[in-house]
């Protein structure tokens, strides 16, 4: 329990701590894509603080609890929906399969919320319908997507900085961006694992915990890398010409 009070913390805490800034920069300058991805965090952020409320609320009233739990859904629903849009115009604007599983991806949300709605589970903790399901999966195939295309950039980025034609320290950020999104991807299929179980799903497990703290971390070192962090890429690098 003390673990994952901790996770949801520091979770949030970096959720905000790195989107707000960047949200605030990327409006002022008009920079829709900047703002796509900064807004991914921090709606990931208000999910984090809706689930929390969900876990640590102390009222008795149960339809308090169930309205945390439908408010984290519709954040977390957001927070994706930003990740894919960001995920299409940046690395493939031109495609036209790219944008058919973006728009794919938010009719698959938008399908899954409201038809375990009109079964009567609005917060989502049922496994006896395929709604939830459907709602999931596509939550997990943004966050693969997202994965790919930033792992696929580091690797070209990478081989460039290699050369001495690209900043080392912009190519790692591609590979902690696709870390960040791997390891919430994971969680995610955490989620639905644990909801088939006979107990469940109200809290994180330890792979749950581990897996946000790595990819909340990924986050911090991406966009505000410590000095010494930076050295030790460029030095790396170096090495490598």
């Amino acid at each position: 329990m003390q673990m994952e009070l901790v996770t949801h913390v520091v979770t949030i805490a970096l959720s905000f701590g790195v989107g707000l800034p960047i949200l605030i920069k990327a409006l002022r300058a008009g920079e829709w894509l900047a703002a796509l991805l900064a807004g991914s965090l921090v709606f990931d952020g208000v999910e984090w603080v809706f689930w929390a409320f969900y876990l640590y609320w102390p009222g008795p009233d149960p339809a308090v609890n169930d309205a945390f739990a439908i408010a984290c859904r519709i954040g977390i629903s957001t927070a994706i929906a930003c990740l894919g849009c960001f995920t299409w115009l940046t690395f493939r604007p031109q495609s036209r399969a790219a944008a058919f599983f973006f728009w794919t991806s938010l009719g698959g949300m938008a399908i899954g919320f409201l038809g375990s709605g009109a079964v009567g589970d609005w917060p989502g903790f049922r496994s006896d319908h395929a709604w939830i399901w459907i709602e999931n999966l596509t939550q997990i195939g943004v966050y693969g997507w997202a994965c790919a295309e930033a792992m696929l950039y580091y690797r070209n980025a990478r081989k460039r900085a290699a050369l001495g034609l690209a900043d080392p320290v912009l190519a790692n950020k591609f590979a902690l961006w696709g870390t960040y999104a791997a390891c919430y991807g994971l969680v995610q299929f955490l989620f639905i694992v644990a909801l088939a179980s006979p107990e469940g799903y109200t809290e994180l497990g330890f792979l749950g915990i581990l897996f946000t703290l790595i990819g909340i971390s990924s986050l911090w070192f991406a966009f505000f890398p410590p000095r010494r962090y930076q050295v030790w890429l460029r030095r790396g690098a170096s090495t490598e010409n």
